[in-house]
């Protein structure tokens, strides 16, 4: 299979995985610019008998229209084609930059209870979408937890579309179709290795993933209670009463006893705990906002940062800080505040814009880099390259991408500026009118995207 173009367009570069009746391969797709690479799942038919071969037809319509609907959560990867070619059934989703939680779980590196708490709040919110269109993931483990790298977001991948229709049309006449297991020993309820799950199967999963996470160890390594069947995890770690509450309540034995929906988890927590990631992100892009409205000139700006008392280590540094409580917008943040008279009041503009309960974090580690800093090279700002290299495109100004970046930041936020630069480097030579298309492909309603490129005039 490597090396074969599929339907024409789609070169496949790269076995992920798979086995038995389906395989999962990396691709590329040779009609888009610059080959993009993206996700192939491969369902193999265990026979070609007419009547087989009809109700999978079927069921794969099915489950490509529900990945269809799926797909357009910003946080699930997106159905981009689905075809049959010789009596094999195929799904093309988006290929998700970035690495699994699992390389973040290092056995005996236990997260932070703040850590866990974030991992909660944001795929809770993406299984609540989940749900609400009546689906049940029944797959929830590090490995199908990406952290997206443009923006430290996590992505919900693998909803073993392949696998639930095989077991399907292994089912015998008198089955329900909901009879054979699909899951990973360990982050599987036992309703669901039954073969019966629940939207309360997937907080189970989630529950055992965080575990693992405060715990350092993995599922099969936790201990249950011989009686109930419940698992004792909370002597492995030091938590506070609420999360250990909340874990132990989304991993009950008995699915009845769970919490019952992602919402219902998810208001637990924000009785107890600060805002979420995305608030975060939100609060951020508020302050930016009213940054831009009284921000400098370029020639200012530029102005600025030669004056700027920050060393090349120093800057990369904070941006690194600020890059894990923040995301994308902390180059942006850090560049509009680097106009400061002294290294205490630079700190001091940074923290205003952060959440009150990052505020003490990032400044006791902006202090010690203070310290750490002292015997470091002072190479200053103005030595720095340019965060974007100049480009030699006379059609795409400076005033244009400015355009570009105000209207997709109103419509997105600001990762907006992130894209238009990857777009810009990927394909220097590119004209505006294929720059606002290509830019609107990244707005997920497509009233909103109609709407950006109305705005541009194109």
């Amino acid at each position: 299979m490597l090396g074969n173009l599929l339907a024409g367009r789609y070169q496949v570069l790269q076995i992920l995985g798979g086995g038995g009746f389906g395989q999962t391969y990396i691709a590329q797709d040779m009609h888009r610019p610059g080959h993009p690479k993206c996700v192939v799942k491969h369902l193999l038919p265990v026979t070609h008998n007419p009547e087989f071969m009809e109700t999978a037809r079927r069921l794969f319509t099915s489950e490509a229209e529900t990945l269809e609907q799926l797909g357009y959560h910003e946080r699930i990867p997106r159905l981009l084609a689905y075809f049959e070619e010789h009596q094999e059934f195929f799904l093309v989703q988006e290929f998700i930059e970035g690495h699994s939680l699992k390389a973040e779980m290092l056995p005996g590196q236990n997260w932070t209870e703040d850590q866990v708490v974030l991992l909660l709040q944001q795929v809770l919110k993406i299984l609540e979408f989940v749900h609400s269109h009546h689906v049940i993931h029944r797959d929830i483990k590090p490995e199908n937890i990406i952290r997206r790298q443009q923006d430290h977001q996590l992505v919900l991948i693998d909803f073993g579309a392949v696998k639930h229709i095989q077991n399907q049309l292994l089912a015998s006449p008198g089955q329900t179709e909901m009879t054979i297991a699909i899951g990973t020993p360990g982050y599987m309820s036992t309703e669901q290795g039954r073969g019966k799950p629940r939207p309360s199967s997937d907080i189970y999963s989630l529950g055992i993933v965080c575990i693992q996470a405060l715990t350092g160890l993995h599922p099969r390594e936790l201990e249950e209670d011989p009686n109930t069947g419940e698992i004792l995890w909370q002597h492995q770690t030091q938590v506070s009463p609420a999360i250990a509450s909340i874990l132990s309540r989304m991993v009950l034995h008995h699915f009845k006893w769970r919490y019952q929906s992602a919402t219902e988890v998810l208001a637990a927590l924000e009785q107890n705990f600060a805002p979420d990631a995305e608030t975060k992100f939100t609060q951020v892009s508020s302050a930016l906002t009213q940054l831009h409205q009284v921000s400098p000139s370029p020639q200012q700006s530029t102005s600025q940062q030669t004056n700027s008392i920050l060393s090349s280590y120093q800057y990369k540094k904070l941006e690194k800080i600020l890059l894990e409580l923040v995301g994308p917008v902390a180059t942006t943040l850090l560049r509009l505040s680097t106009s400061a008279q002294n290294y205490s009041e630079l700190i001091n503009n940074l923290a205003q814009h952060l959440p009150e309960n990052q505020q003490k974090e990032f400044r006791q580690k902006a202090m010690l880099l203070s310290e750490e800093s002292a015997n470091q090279p002072q190479t200053h700002i103005n030595n720095l390259p340019s965060q974007v290299p100049p480009f030699s495109n006379s059609e795409i100004t400076d005033s244009f991408i400015c355009e570009c970046e105000r209207e997709l930041a109103d419509l997105i936020g600001p990762i907006a500026k992130f894209l238009i630069q990857k777009a810009l480097k990927s394909t220097p030579q590119i004209s505006r009118a294929e720059l606002v298309k290509n830019l609107a492909t990244t707005i997920s309603e497509p009233q909103k995207a109609s709407q950006f490129q109305q705005r541009l005039g194109y």
